[in-house]
Parts: C-alpha cells; structure tokens; sequence
C-alpha cells in the first residue's frame, strides 16, 4: 500500500541530470536505450531504507543469526512419541499399558503361503523343520517360536521370532537395539528363504519390519520432496524473473527462513514441549512459501520502482514502504491462522508453534536481509537474463497483459463475472459436504509394500493378529483374580455384538500383575466407520460391566484402547475444526478491518478464503473417497480423508490466501489513492500484482504436486489438496471473484469509517 495520504502522483516527477552538480557528476553517464535514473533524493526512510543504506552491516548481523539458529538445529529437536498424540481413554489405556512389563519380547512373523492349494502335513512338517534351522542363531534373534498352520485358510504357515531388542523407546537399555534395528539380519534371511522357495510367498512383518520398511520410506519421501522441491522452485521462477539472480533471491530467502525457522523450534522443543514427527516437513512448505512469496512481491516492486527511474537505495526503500507494508499485513494474518492450531491442542500444538516462527521469521528476513540483498546486487539482480525475456518482462504488469485485459473485462460486467466464479467454487464446495474422516492403518499404505502384502496374508489366516480391541484394567496385584475373572466374564458380552470373534478370551499379565490385557479381534479395518461404532458399544457394555465387576476392588482403573484410539482421535479432530474455523475467522476480520479500515472488504475476504477452501474440501472428497481416480494418481481408496488434514489444510491455505489477497488488495487501494477511479484501480491493481500472485501459485503448486506423488495415501491427499486449492485459489478467486467483489463494493472498499481505529506500522 501507499504511504501517500493524497490521491495524487504515485512517484515524484523525474528532473534532468546536472552535471555540474558535484553529487550527480560522480555518477558515471548512462548508456543511450539504459533505464532512466532520477536524481539523488533524500536519503531512504524506514526499516528497509536504513538496511539497504546499511546493508553490509545487515548482511552481517543477518549471517550472525542466521549461524546461531544452525548451531541450535545442529543440537537436534525432541521429537513426541506416538502415546503423545493419543486422547481420552484410549490415551489412558495406552499409557497404562506402555507403563507395564509384560516380559515381552518384539516378535517378528515370517509368514508362507502356498500360490496354490493348501500346505499338506508332509510340506508343512518339512517347512517347520527347515525355518527353525534357518531362524536359530540369527543375529539378533532371541527365541524361534512354534510354527503353526492359519486356521482359517490352511494355506499360510506362521513361525513367530522373538528379538532381542526393546520394546519402544522408552523401555529401552542403554545399548540396546529397537526392532527396526535388530532386525535386519533377519529380514536378510528372509530373503534368501523366499529365493529358496518360488512355490511359496514368503514374507516377514512385524513392528521393527514395517518400521524399517514402512518408516524408511515415508523418511526417504518426505527428503526427496523437500530436496527436489528447491530446484523445482528455483525452475519456476527463473521463467517468472527471466534472470538467474533474480529467480535465486526468492529461493535463498525461503531456504533461511526455513533453516533459521528450524533452529528456533529445535530450541523450544528441548527446553518448552517436544515436537510432532510432521512439524519439520509442515515447516518446509510453510517456510518455502511465505518465503518466497514475500521476496516475489519486494523483487517485483523493486523493479518496478526501479523502472520508474528511482535510484537503487529508493527502489528498495519504497519497495519495503508498499509491498513491505503487505507483507507485514500478511504476516500477521498468516500467524493468526497457524495459530488456529494451538486452539485445537494436542498433537497440532508444536505443528503451530513451528508453523509461526517460521512465518515470522520470513517476515523478518523480507524486511531486513531482503533490502540488503538488494542494495548489494543492486541492477546485477537482473544479470544472467534468458533469452526472449525482455518482451516478456515488457507486458508483465501492464494493463495490456492476459490479467489485466481480464480484470478490465471482470470490472466491466461484475456481476456476471462473480457470479458464474462463485458458482463454480460452490459447485466444487459440494462434495465436501459427504466429507468422511479417519486414521487409516495398515490399509492407507500400497500393497506394494512387502510388510504391508505380507501382513495382509497374515490376517486372512489368522484374523486374531489383525485388528483388535481390548480392555486394558489396572489393580492391585492381590486383586488380579478377580480382574482375570470380570474380563472372562464380559468377553461373552463382547462377542454378543456380532462384530467380535469368538473363542476363548486372549488375556495377558503384567510380570507384577497389577495390569492385565484382554485383546478382542475384530474384522474391521481401522479406517472403517463401523470400528468407531463398536468401540462405542464396547466402552458402553464390557468396559461397564467389567467396571462394575471391580467396583469393590480399591483404584481400579478399566479403559477401552487398542485399535479404539483412531475412531477416538479422529472424533477429537473433527470436534476441533468448527472452534479453529471461528477463531481464524474472528482474528483474520479484525486485523483485516484495522489494516485496511473497510469493515465491507473484510467480510468478503473471509467470504472469498472460505469459498476458496471449500472447493478444495470438495474437490479432495471428490478425488479420494471414490475410485474413479485410483489408477490416475496411484491409490487405492479407504472411502475417507485423513482426519487431520482438513483442520491442517484449512490454515495452511487460509495463510497462503492471504498472501495473494493482501498483495492484490494493497496494490488496488494504491492505484485508487494515486488517483484512479475504484473500477480503474480494480484493472491496475490486478495487472500490478497478478503476475507476482501467478509465479507465487506456480511455485506451490509445483511443491505440494510433489507430494501427490508419495506412496501414502495420507501425504498424497495432501499434495492433491493443497495443489488444487493454490490453483483455484490464485487463478479463479484472485483473478475473477476478487476483482469483481472489489468493483461492486466500489467506494466501500477504500474508505474507513470514523469508528474505526487506524492500524499503523
């Protein structure tokens, strides 16, 4: 936005070159054709002035923090356990168990199913002999168990392994080794068995196989998306700025923003609260994004002062005056939405914490090292320009370009225009209305996984070692008899659902027996709807019964856990999102009013990010919780979205909209207050600031693109999401719906009435 209180010249008219004047005569002569300079003005006010005027001293202390913030990454983050993120009883349930010592060891599954026929008594009597031969004195490995037919198939034969390795990491010994690491030498074996046995599908699961399988791939995913994403970025605006230096600018400024961001939050989580496992990737999208947009949108400006005739200190310092002011603005918006997420608690509290300091610190770094950067390159910021690039550069931002020629057409005929818009966002808005949400298990992952195909064969045989629910009670040791006989007794109960497989009750013991453990199978995949029914019944009928069983037993403690704690979580986050909706919505109209003073521009801001957000729900309903596009993106459908990715991606794209609305909005209100009509400053405005808005979108959607490409289902739900949303949202909501919402207010969305206090900075 302007700085200029009167509706006059945006720029101060250019006066010739004196020569004879000693200050300007030092200033070697221009080239015939170069940009034309206008004379030495007073010296640069403000932040951005004093650090482009300072602006080795601001390289300086900037590379300061920038070394402190790497040496506190260099320590490491405290990362959260999976027991941190659990709520209500089956967190309690959890905790209790996770307390007590079983005398349990990991246990691995080496699972054979014959490709055709069943195992006859003479294969499996040979087999049996051969795994434990093969599975005895196997480095790290503990004990071979008994190896059993799958009774309900009679094709698969099962060998449990213990290992020698703890159970998690907080029960573990100094020196010793978790599953996923003791278990390589035998996964090893595995393999060569297999090769053994072509007749066979021979395959091995287990908690440290599917850590080491599962878990090193979605690691090795999420490092490839953030590696890959910087050139990526680097690609897209080197085609925006059509200038090497130019493109690399944004890009540094995002990758500091993000190491500087990292750093801070490896502080707090070692001295305030440990962080979510997502926090850093979380960060990396949110860092990269802010950080280059608020570097596209002081570059662009930069030029354009530039261009105006304004020397290299003044471009910069009104850059940092008008689109700095934005940036600011944005900052704050972007801030409160992040901040939505400490409303809702629990696991999305570092994910906020981390969200924010990134944010600020780009805001910093855009009004700090970003003029100084500028000041130093000065016109070499242009240097190593593509060929074909000065037409290009030519038309961009003119009213001649494809944005403004739309603009004008949208102001013209503004009804229609933002009607058909936002019919379109409401159609696309509709399936989210279907929205269905939940923790997936095993079946979120492809079965191209190993340990996932395996475990799959090892429930159809054994549907015990699948899904389970169980009741998890707590008492005195002398008490345990009573506790083991109020269990068998409200098994039948448990049963008598339907939904719960029968049998004799599986109840296990702690060595001390104040904690005792009765599993109940279930054949019901975790992302089903129906497993959320049944542990509601359950915690009503066997969880009652066995409570009023022990009722005369001193601090007895019976909750519901298991496979019960994701229907649990995910009604915890849905229950969530109307209570972060409504904060974001309050903070984000309130500073919107204090920043611009119309109270009529903040409401269709709110109106404009909730349609933009709603067409993403819907189109992310519309994409994964049908099949249709299965083979296109790679996935089998659950029928469900995430559970917490509707509150994540309501922020994520609730900040990144403001981005592109305050930066359209500041340049509209400039062009009004330099002296345009409101419908003139609407075409101005948007072929100012489309440009910046476009490369912006391009860069993002390009990164979150790269997400719809991993193997989980979760993360790509995400990528498709948020790419889509970006898209709508910078093309049809910034393009169309905006202008034509900023021409139909007309006068209303520049003035500020006298109630309204004036947001100063």
């Amino acid at each position: 936005m302007s700085t200029q209180t009167a509706r006059g010249p945006a720029h101060p008219p250019s006066t010739p070159v004196d020569k004879n004047d000693p200050q300007q005569a030092e200033r070697p002569l221009r080239k015939k054709g170069s940009r034309r300079r206008a004379p030495r003005g007073p010296r640069p006010a403000g932040l951005s002035g004093w650090c482009v005027r300072h602006r080795w001293v601001t390289l300086f202390l900037s590379l300061v923090a920038l070394a402190g913030t790497v040496g506190l990454l260099g320590a490491g983050m405290r990362q959260t356990d999976n027991i941190d993120q659990l709520v209500g009883d089956s967190a309690a349930a959890e905790k209790i168990r996770q307390a007590a010592d079983f005398g349990e060891n990991p246990t691995e599954h080496v699972v054979l199913t014959a490709r055709s026929g069943k195992l006859t008594d003479e294969t499996v009597r040979a087999l049996t002999g051969e795994l434990r031969a093969t599975y005895t004195g196997v480095e790290g490995v503990l004990r071979v168990g008994e190896p059993f037919v799958g009774p309900a198939r009679g094709n698969t034969l099962v060998i449990p392994v213990e290992l020698r390795a703890a159970t998690s990491e907080k029960n573990k010994d100094p020196g010793q080794l978790l599953p996923e690491e003791a278990v390589a030498p035998m996964l090893e074996v595995t393999e060569r068995l297999a090769d053994r046995h072509p007749e066979l599908e021979v395959g091995q699961v287990g908690d440290g196989s599917i850590d080491r399988e599962v878990g090193g791939q979605l690691e090795g995913d999420l490092q490839r998306a953030e590696l890959i994403s910087v050139p990526i970025t680097l690609c897209v605006l080197l085609i925006a700025f059509g200038a090497v230096v130019a493109a690399f600018v944004p890009v540094l400024l995002g990758v500091i923003a993000v190491v500087a961001g990292m750093g801070l939050t490896a502080l707090v989580s070692r001295e305030l609260l440990p962080v979510d496992p997502t926090t850093q990737s979380i960060m990396v999208l949110i860092g990269l994004a802010v950080g280059v947009d608020y570097a596209l949108f002081v570059l662009r400006r930069s030029r354009e002062e530039r261009a105006a005739g304004a020397d290299r200190e003044q471009a910069v310092a009104r850059a940092g005056a008008t689109a700095g002011r934005a940036i600011v603005v944005s900052g704050i918006t972007v801030v409160i939405a992040m901040s939505g997420m400490l409303v809702a608690g629990g696991l999305f509290t570092s994910v906020a914490i981390g969200a924010m300091i990134v944010v600020i610190v780009a805001v910093l770094a855009s009004a700090t090292l970003l003029p100084a950067l500028l000041g130093i390159f000065g016109d070499k910021v242009e240097a190593l320009r593509l060929p074909f690039s000065a037409r290009r550069a030519a038309r961009r931002g003119t009213e001649n370009s494809f944005w403004g020629r739309l603009a004008g057409r949208v102001s013209g005929r503004p009804v229609i225009w933002g009607t058909a818009a936002a019919g379109v966002l409401i159609a696309l808005a509709v399936p989210a209305l279907g929205m269905k949400t939940s923790l997936s298990g095993v079946e979120g992952l492809p079965d191209s996984f190993d340990t996932v195909s395996t475990y799959k064969r090892l429930t159809a045989a054994v549907p015990q070692d699948g899904t389970t629910v169980d009741v998890v009670v707590q008492a005195p040791a002398d008490s345990a008899d009573d506790v083991r006989a109020a269990l068998t007794s409200a098994f039948p109960t448990a049963t008598g659902t339907g939904k719960v497989s029968g049998g004799k009750p599986e109840i296990t013991a702690s060595k001390d027996r104040t904690v005792h453990v009765m599993e109940m199978a279930v054949p019901i995949e975790v992302s089903d709807p129906a497993l959320g029914e049944l542990s509601d019944t359950l915690r009503r009928t066997v969880v009652g019964q066995v409570e009023r069983d022990l009722a005369g037993v001193p601090g007895a403690r019976v909750h519901l856990g298991g496979s019960a704690d994701g229907p649990e979580l995910t009604e915890w986050m849905d229950e969530r999102i109307p209570w972060v909706v409504g904060f974001v919505l309050v903070l984000t109209l309130v500073v919107m009013v204090l920043s611009f003073g119309s109270p009529w521009l903040a409401v269709a801001t709110v109106c404009l990010n909730l349609l933009s957000v709603g067409a993403a729900y819907g189109m992310m309903t519309l994409v994964f919780q049908h099949t249709w596009a299965e083979g296109l993106l790679g996935f089998t459908s659950i029928g469900s979205i995430a559970a917490w990715l509707p509150l994540l991606m309501f922020v994520i794209l609730f900040g990144l909209s403001m981005d592109y609305h305050v930066f359209v909005v500041s340049r509209v209100r400039e062009a009004y207050r330099a002296g345009a009509d409101p419908r003139q400053a609407v075409r101005f405005g948007v072929a100012r600031s489309a440009g910046v808005v476009t490369s912006a979108a391009a860069v993002m959607v390009a990164v979150f693109a790269i997400f719809a490409t991993l193997s989980q289902l979760e993360l790509k739900q995400m990528g498709v999401g948020l790419s889509v949303a970006v898209l709508l949202d910078a093309t049809l909501v910034r393009g169309v719906l905006l202008p034509a919402v900023l021409t139909l207010l007309g006068e209303r969305a520049h003035h500020r009435p006298r109630w309204v206090p004036a947001l100063s900075f």
